[in-house]
């Protein structure tokens, strides 16, 4: 699972997905196995994988920036990558026997060691704040390799953090999943158990997993459910203390779970991923409980999916093969982006068309991440139709209202949006 190599070349398509998920092929620029992406940001994700790659992008992927080298050698394996934003990063990885961490502050253009451990492999790092992260690694001397930084990784402590290894267990490379708040800690093994802490690794909790051996990908929605995967789907409804198997779809070792959250209205929809060693994207609208394929990849075979900042609307997946994909999800309530660049304001544009029957589209930007609400008003001034009100990242949108139940007319529309308010106005005819 942690050595496979194929090179291949792949084209870019576009498809759209059954879920409300925009798939995109993306341009790496690399043919080597990709193994770990994470996201830092709204247009921000950082790329690993073999031969010491590591990739970036600040603007969604339509540009990915090599940053490999200045500092990671080319023979250095990397297996797992956590980015905090567009300037700090780290990445582990191995070579032979021996394990590394790196870490840059500007943006890849150097990278520093900041661990070694012989004969040890760290399996992921996750940065709880900006200054404070946990490091996992396989057992070394008969004891877990855990850590914790509090110095945005540039040391590391393992004091108090004691954890005795069962027989010869090990972990898997991004099996570690840490919510944030209150910092509880899952950890996947090869021995039917999930390692689980409440308070930050201070104590911790074996969780069943058996019959599944493995638990190669974890991910949780930062309340009580849970998912891991081995060579079949668990889940949990109250924060492990009981896995069972659920049904799933495809065949393979699962190679990363994620998740979305979606608030309308009262309403809170949590939006599931997985891939496995296969070319496919799955996806769940219902918490696990049915699956659809979402999206198959021209070539390669998917090693990872992640969407560690669960708020942003991109999702990206790595494959072996050097192939990305990248995931734009529905905001719902007919909400698109329709660009990614951040805009230099609050804006609301003239809907259009304009007359309309009976659908017509408005336009606005979003310059930093807000509440923002937008309304359509009868010409008495009563709202009829709460179109938007969630915090959203900064992008150009696009939003759609079918007025086929209401009669011709001149009606208005709203968006509010920090100190922003601007109305306008539309005319339906029939």
């Amino acid at each position: 699972m942690k050595k496979i190599i194929l090179l291949l070349f792949f084209s870019r398509i576009l498809i759209y997905a059954q879920s409300g998920t925009t798939w995109t092929e993306q341009n790496s620029g690399v043919t080597v196995q990709l193994t770990s992406v994470s996201v830092a940001g709204f247009n921000i994700a950082w790329i690993c994988g073999y031969n010491g790659t590591v990739l970036k992008t600040t603007n969604a992927g339509t540009n990915w920036i090599n940053v490999s080298g200045n500092g990671i050698s080319s023979t250095v394996l990397l297996i797992n990558i956590f980015g905090i934003d567009a300037n700090n990063a780290l990445t582990a990885g191995y070579l032979g026997s021996n394990t590394f961490v790196y870490r840059t502050t500007n943006s890849g253009i150097n990278w520093n060691q900041v661990f070694f451990q012989a004969n040890g492999f760290i399996n992921a790092v996750w940065m709880v704040s900006s200054n404070n992260g946990f490091m996992q690694g396989d057992p070394v001397g008969g004891r877990w390799s855990l850590w914790k930084t509090a110095n945005s990784g540039l040391n590391w402590d393992s004091t108090g953090l004691y954890l005795p290894q069962a027989g010869s267990e090990a972990g898997w490379n991004n099996s570690l999943y840490i919510s944030s708040p209150p910092n509880r800690i899952w950890f996947g093994t090869n021995n039917s158990r999930i390692y689980y802490s409440s308070n930050y690794g201070n104590n911790w909790i074996i969780q069943s997993t058996s019959p599944e051996v493995n638990s190669y990908a974890i991910t949780s929605d930062n309340f009580s459910n849970a998912f891991a995967g081995g060579v079949s789907l668990l889940k949990t409804t109250n924060s492990g203390n009981n896995w069972a198997v659920i049904s799933s779809m495809g065949t393979g070792n699962f190679g990363g779970i994620t998740w979305n959250n979606l608030i309308s209205g009262n309403n809170f929809f949590l939006r599931t991923w997985y891939v496995r060693s296969d070319n496919r994207i799955f996806f769940s609208s219902n918490e696990g409980n049915t699956w659809i394929s979402d999206y198959t990849a021209p070539s390669g075979t998917y090693r990872h999916i992640n969407n560690n900042r669960a708020s942003s609307f991109y999702i990206w997946a790595v494959r072996n093969n050097g192939g990305i994909s990248r995931g734009l999800v529905d905001i719902g309530g007919g909400i698109n982006i329709i660009s990614n660049e951040i805009p230099v304001s609050f804006t609301l544009s003239q809907n259009y068309p304009n007359p309309f029957n009976p659908v017509t589209k408005f336009r606005f930007s979003v310059p930093k991440k807000s509440l923002v609400k937008l309304m359509v008003y009868n010409s008495l001034g009563n709202e009829i139709e709460n179109l938007l009100s969630e915090v959203l990242p900064p992008a150009v949108y696009e939003a759609t209202w079918d007025a086929s139940k209401y009669s011709s007319g001149v009606y208005f529309y709203r968006l509010e949006a920090k100190d922003f308010i601007q109305t306008k106005k539309m005319i339906l005819i029939k």
